[in-house]
């Protein structure tokens, strides 16, 4: 069954040029994954520190090597001191 993940990330303003190129290359990465079906990441224009990550997965499988990924760990851990507020992920 697919799985889709809604990721909603808050950066603060002086973080979002080096959010996003560091978001270009986890992007590049997981589009090359196998199982991924569809990765992209929004910014509202409202609100620029607001980016949305729509991700859309083959399987629950497919998921989880996104999520136990290494350059997933390492973008975790890079963007945490980034964020203005806690992020919000929604798995369906």
């Amino acid at each position: 069954m697919k799985k889709k993940v809604i990721a909603r990330l808050f950066i603060k303003n002086e973080s979002i040029e080096s959010f996003k190129k560091q978001a270009a290359v986890i992007i590049q990465k997981t589009r090359k994954e196998k199982g991924c079906l569809f990765y992209s990441l929004f910014q509202d224009v409202s609100s620029p520190g607001e980016f949305l990550f729509y991700e859309e997965y083959a399987s629950q499988d497919a998921l989880d090597i996104h999520s136990n990924s290494e350059y997933l760990k390492t973008f975790r851990t890079s963007v945490s001191n980034m964020q203005s507020k806690e992020k919000v992920v929604d798995i369906i």
